[in-house]
Order: C-alpha cells, then structure tokens, then sequence
C-alpha cells in the first residue's frame, strides 16, 4: 500500500527540516503542517474566548540551591506567614512564567494564600542542566529542596503542567511519605504517568516511529549549532504540536517567546528522561489525597487517555476535560483552570486554617 497524502507530506518536511538543519521542534511542526493540507481537514472546536495577557506579577524572587549546587529561580506571591502554600511547576522547555495567569486568580480569591512558581534547571531562570542530571529523578529532588525552603511549615498543595505532573510523580515516587504529611493536595495538568514512547503526536505510527528516530540526531545538531553561536530557532509554525488552531494567537506568541529562551541542550538532555517515565504504580502514594487531572481533549503530546490513566488510578480525584483544547490548557483555560484548582483547595483544606 502506497503513503497517504499525509504521510508522504510529514516525510516530505521531516526531509527538508534534516537537509536544512532545522531544530526538532521546527522538522516535526513542517511534517504535521504539511500533513494537515495534504488532508484538507479543519477541526471545528468552536469559538474560543480572546484571553487577555495576564498582568504582571511582582512577586518575591529568591534562589534555591539543589543537592548538587544548581540554583533554582523561585518566585514567592502572598503573605511570607501564609496559611497554605501552593507550589506550581512547568513544563518542557517552558518556565514558571506560563502559571502567571493561575497565580494572579489565586491571589485573587485568597489573599491568604502564599503561591509560589519555579524554573526547573536548565530552564528560565535556574542553573544549567548537565546530561546526567537531565532526569525526572533529579527534578523530583529539585522539587523537595524548594518545597523545604519555601513551606518549611504548614499544608502545601502542587500543581505540575506536563513535566511539572511526572516531577511531582517522581517526587511520590522517592518520597512517598510526603504526601498526606505536608503534600494535602495535588493538580495534575495535561500529563501523563507513562507511555510517551507510544504516544504519535497526531501522526500517523510509522511516520511517528521514523520523527522518533531522528529525534537525538536533530536535537545535538540543534546543540552543536548553538555552541558555534547560533541561536536554537522556534518557529511559530511549532505551536501546532502544543495548540489547536483556533487558538488564540497571542497565547501562542506568549508560549513561543518562553520556549525560545530555553537552550538547546536542555531541549536535548532531556527528552530521554520521558521515555523511561513509568509511574502509575507510584500513584498509591496519594491515592488518599484529592487530586484533580485537567487534560484538553485535542492534546498531542499527553493525550486524553493518560489523563484518563491517571484518573482510574486515584480514588479521590476529579477529571475535567476541555472540548477544543490542547497541551496548554492551563492558557487556553485560564479563568476556568483557576476555579478548579481553587475547588482543590477547598477539597484539600474544608476549614479555615
């Protein structure tokens, strides 16, 4: 049987992104755009809201040393003798920036409430990452350093987008007895406890399997271009692995101007680390706990089934899908993400603490 239309269309630009040199990013957007003319299919999603750019933020920056002496930025919103903590971490090759729209509704609605955001190494702000340290693992130690520093005391909540959701895996993984004690709460956004290796990003499987080959290949070209000055390219045209196209624009400017400060190397050490990623077992350790799993149902990169995964597997947990939605939900959702994760809240701690 001779490819499709669309297969021969995502080789077609997998092929020229390799010649040219282009990033990852750059070569599997090229195949999936050319995919999607070649099958002259449009989604209808229906309309989707303009979302204002949340303003900014002053929060209270500090530095968190890691185990191995990375420095992490962390950003403190709310009052220093809070009653609660919610601790909100990012995904792949993105920043705390993106939680900016969470933080501000949560302040919002309580005042009392300190929220705090970080850059896991290797991204925004926080210290280099290195090969060996480019794990789930690591980020899960990472993530108890800052939760000692910033919520010695007191009932924290976290909330992990993507990467964010399998750190905070790993952490129940390593440390399962954390959770209960001080962890009373935990929002898993757009993420997955296993499988990515299987997961097509909305391709068909053989052109997945060939993208997943030349994965390694086009990310250390990517790090070897940046290492002789030039800059790791992020084309707009990436935005449809991660939103749908009725997406607001200016949501995705916002997201590609974040995951263009993130180097290339961090872009490349990393991804091995999903692959291995396999934790629904570990779950138990907050199977107690309420738990809330936010997916969008148009999500390429964790689809709606691992969220629904992640569901089955906690008794006390809440899933709500978005119709039309994809990776960045927490964006494309903003005001209705916030209610939710204030809904854990009040799941989390019923009275006044």
């Amino acid at each position: 049987m001779s490819p499709s239309p669309a297969a021969r269309a995502v080789v077609v630009g997998l092929a020229l992104a390799a010649v040219r040199r282009r990033p990852l990013a750059a070569a599997l957007v090229a195949g999936t755009a050319a995919a999607a003319l070649a099958r002259r299919r449009r989604r209808s999603a229906g309309p989707v809201p303009v979302v204002a750019p949340p303003p900014p933020l002053s929060g209270r920056l500090r530095t968190v040393l890691t185990e191995d002496g990375v420095e992490l930025a962390v950003t403190e919103h709310g009052p220093a003798d809070a009653a609660a903590t919610f601790v909100l971490l990012h995904g792949y090759v993105q920043s705390g920036a993106l939680w900016a729209g969470q933080v501000r509704d949560l302040l919002a609605a309580r005042p009392d409430l300190r929220v705090v955001t970080y850059d896991h190494r290797g991204h925004g702000g926080s210290g280099p990452v290195t090969p060996d340290t480019a794990t789930l693992e690591q980020l899960a130690r990472d993530l108890e350093r800052v939760l000692d520093a910033v919520a010695p005391t007191g009932p924290v909540l976290v909330g992990g987008h993507s990467m964010g959701g399998m750190t905070i895996m790993a952490l129940a993984e390593q440390a399962p007895e954390l959770f209960g004690d001080r962890v009373v709460g935990v929002a898993l956004v757009a993420t997955s406890s296993g499988g990515l290796a299987e997961v097509t990003w909305g391709l068909p499987a053989p052109v997945a399997t060939v993208v997943r080959r030349l994965l390694p290949v086009l990310n250390e070209r990517a790090v070897t271009a940046e290492l002789a000055g030039r800059p790791r390219k992020v084309s707009a045209a990436e935005a449809r692995l991660i939103f749908p196209r009725s997406a607001d624009p200016a949501l995705v400017r916002e997201v590609l101007d974040v995951q263009r400060r993130t180097r290339a190397d961090t872009v490349a050490w990393f991804l091995p680390t999903f692959s291995t990623h396999d934790r629904l077992e570990v779950l138990k350790a907050m199977s107690e706990l309420p738990v809330l799993v936010v997916v969008g149902d148009q999500d390429r990169l964790c689809p709606i089934a691992h969220s629904r995964a992640l569901a089955g597997a906690l008794r006390a947990s809440e899933l709500v899908v978005y119709p039309g939605v994809g990776h960045m939900v927490q964006l494309e959702r903003r005001a209705e993400v916030s209610r939710q994760l204030l809904s854990l809240l009040a799941r989390a701690l019923p009275h006044p603490q």
